[in-house]
């Protein structure tokens, strides 16, 4: 989750629902103080201390990754902090490890960003207040967004390319009845699907054979 979430009653409630997290943290003072500490002692190096805030909560982890293009000189925006930190209470075997799994983690969510994004391409909008019609829209956009993922595993298109595709046929549906459609060569479909799968499957087993 983003620093919006790096609050005491989010935080809870994930201890309390015994949910493993990774959240972008805030930097505030008594953070800082830790951190210059450990400078003191270990000058400027990537870290992890236990945290809890003041007005209490649960204790988790903070994690501080050394952002090794830092410019003091610069202003310290979104792009240029010291320390790129994160909330966690992820179990910790080796503080290496963690320092190097925890940033990597927090990049799958901008996948998730995407995600939504490109899904809102096919929104259907409705002024319907029926939870049933607003959740089947919704489940339906989820679907398209991953014929859409499937489809440019083996072609390049997009978004508002497979909408008009879409509309064609239904157009062609309603014109001259289902058997107009028997002619999408689903073979060539399923066997790029097939390849998709192959490929990702062997990525998969290099990247674990790597790790």
């Amino acid at each position: 989750m983003d620093r919006e979430f790096f609050q005491i009653d989010p935080i809870s409630a994930a201890q309390k629902l015994n949910v493993d997290y990774v959240i972008a943290a805030r930097s505030n003072k008594k953070i800082n103080k830790i951190l210059n500490e450990h400078k003191k002692k270990f000058g400027r190096t990537s870290t992890i201390f236990k945290y809890n805030f003041n007005k209490g909560g649960p204790t988790f982890n903070i994690v501080a990754v050394v952002n090794s293009n830092y410019d003091p000189k610069a202003k310290k925006e979104n792009g240029n902090q010291e320390y790129y930190l994160f909330a966690t209470n992820l179990k910790i075997n080796s503080i290496s490890e963690i320092i190097k799994k925890i940033p990597e983690d927090y990049r799958k969510r901008w996948n998730i960003e995407t995600g939504y994004r490109v899904k809102n391409e096919f929104k259907i909008r409705t002024c319907s207040t029926s939870p049933v019609v607003r959740i089947f829209y919704f489940v339906l956009q989820c679907i398209l967004y991953n014929i859409l993922n499937v489809l440019k595993a083996g072609f390049d298109i997009t978004a508002s390319e497979l909408k008009s595709a879409i509309g064609s046929d239904i157009f062609q549906f309603i014109r001259n009845g289902f058997e107009s459609l028997c002619a999408i060569p689903l073979e060539i479909l399923l066997k790029r699907v097939m390849e998709y799968n192959e490929d990702r499957i062997k990525k998969l087993r290099i990247r674990l054979t790597d790790s």
